[in-house]
């Protein structure tokens, strides 16, 4: 039998020849076909196939299953059918699990061999299902961060999540039915958002390919499905593969609009960022504004979407020039940010990071030294003196002071040596090609040959407050970007 072709022939529905491997370029006509074809009556019919199979492979070995005339049993029956001449009182279908005998075959039973084997899986997959709901549902935490955890609590989220990737694997998709489906996927979303604020970006991919599967269960368009769409391509953006995360945006985009009408203001952000990535600063620049003025209109000015929207204009009015202006459009977002989440929020040192940083890169390091140094302070009392974000604060503390003391070599020599500390850190936390180490590595040759550290045409766009966690209500490339632009160095 050819599996590509099936005749649709279920109850009340006309014979109809299916081809599966028929090339079909439009979305909803695969949509439809899937949902035509794998019903529910469909999937029945085939797990009958499947019973049939296994029970006739296992009456034709004589070592799989005993002679019922030896054994003076009666010989079992397929499932949902009966046995000949019994009684119509008789001929309802057997339940695979109406009872422990007929569930899990003895040693002793007639029941094939690969059947129980068959089985065993099942149960194996059926524990491993329910086990990744209740993993989803312990880890499915409103405003989880991994930036100002304990270390304790980090790693046992960390050991969580690779807990939920495991069991991931482990199940087909639809193992979970629809709706805890839909659950695991948008715990998988809010966990990869997780991962990327705190720079693993890598672990966030390595969730989300393991979620795959299920994804495709859904469907592209179904709304936990954008969501962890949405998260793949973010992290895609983190790690410097901007075409790849460009064109995943781009078809997120069109979904978002043919879904709910338009496209999610944290997708378009997201494009506008990878924008910025290549280089791109004068398109960028105009799709900012456009977006701020669309979410002022329809959201109001106090959404956390659009504080994170204005962090990142921010950057890119630096990136052009415009430094004064740049830092003072920080400051009113550090204000709104410590009134409304608190002084000591990640999200308002992070935007206290980037304005102390766009100060370093544009050579301001005295004006950048009383930001940074009063930051250090608190990111180490926060989030620890060894944290990412803590370590990417030092770094640029380090460069103002270089840049305040021009001719002073002491203060040169304890820069390399700090930096050299952050990037061995950074080496192996994060890996040797990651943007924020590869950063670090460009700064100490500079210091190291004497050349300038500061300059705009080398700021990379990476940042701490590049990495806000957003209010989830509704407001993957194969080779890395090494086009040469002035953002390549770091992202």
């Amino acid at each position: 039998m050819n599996e590509s072709h099936e005749t649709s022939n279920l109850p009340d529905e006309p014979a109809q020849d299916i081809n599966l491997h028929e090339r079909v370029d439009d979305l909803d006509a695969i949509d439809r076909m899937i949902s035509r074809y794998f019903t529910p009556e469909r999937l029945d019919q085939q797990w009958q196939r499947i019973v049939k199979s296994v029970y006739g492979a296992g009456q034709s070995r004589g070592n799989d299953s005993p002679d019922p005339a030896l054994t003076g049993q009666d010989e079992p029956y397929l499932l949902g059918t009966s046995r000949p001449g019994a009684s119509d009182a008789s001929r309802a279908p057997v339940e695979l699990a109406a009872s422990p005998v007929t569930a899990v075959p003895g040693a002793g039973s007639v029941f094939p061999r690969r059947a129980r084997v068959c089985l065993a899986q099942s149960r194996d997959v059926s524990r491993a299902a329910h086990s990744a709901v209740d993993v989803s549902e312990s880890l499915a935490v409103p405003g989880r961060d991994l930036r100002v955890m304990s270390h304790g609590d980090r790693e046992e989220t960390r050991a969580r999540t690779g807990e939920l990737r495991e069991l991931l694997g482990r199940c087909p998709a639809g193992a979970f039915g629809a709706e805890d489906t839909a659950m695991v996927l948008a715990t998988v979303a809010r966990l990869s958002e997780t991962l990327i604020t705190d720079r693993d970006e890598r672990a966030a991919l390595r969730l989300i390919r393991a979620a795959s599967p299920h994804m495709g269960f859904l469907g592209r368009r179904h709304p936990a499905v954008l969501e962890v769409r949405r998260t793949w391509a973010e992290a895609l953006s983190e790690l410097g593969w901007y075409p790849q995360a460009e064109t995943r945006l781009r078809g997120l985009s069109e979904d978002e609009q043919r879904v709910f009408g338009s496209a999610d203001p944290r997708t378009a952000l997201l494009l506008l960022w990878v924008l910025v990535g290549q280089g791109r600063l004068r398109e960028a620049d105009g799709g900012f504004r456009s977006l701020e003025d669309r979410l002022t209109r329809s959201q109001g000015a106090g959404t956390l979407v659009l504080w994170h929207l204005r962090c990142r204009h921010s950057w890119l009015q630096g990136r052009l020039g415009q430094v004064d202006k740049s830092v003072s459009d920080y400051a009113r977002v550090i204000v709104s940010r410590t009134n409304e989440l608190g002084e000591d929020h990640a999200d308002t040192l992070d935007a206290r990071h980037s304005q102390g940083k766009i100060l370093v890169v544009a050579g301001q390091g005295s004006q950048a030294l009383p930001f940074l140094q009063a930051l250090a302070d608190d990111r180490a009392r926060v989030q620890g003196d060894r944290h990412p974000d803590t370590l990417e604060t030092l770094k640029y503390l380090h460069l103002a002071h270089v840049l305040a003391n021009p001719r002073d070599d002491r203060v040169l020599a304890r820069a390399i040596r700090e930096l050299v500390k952050i990037d061995r850190i950074q080496r192996k936390r994060h890996g040797q090609d990651h943007p924020i180490r590869q950063d670090t590595a460009a700064s100490l040759r500079k210091l190291l040959r004497g050349e300038p550290i500061s300059g705009l045409r080398h700021v990379p766009i990476a940042d701490e407050e590049h990495r806000q966690t957003i209010s989830r209500s509704r407001s993957h490339g194969t080779s890395r970007n090494t086009q040469s632009t002035p953002e390549q160095p770091a992202r």
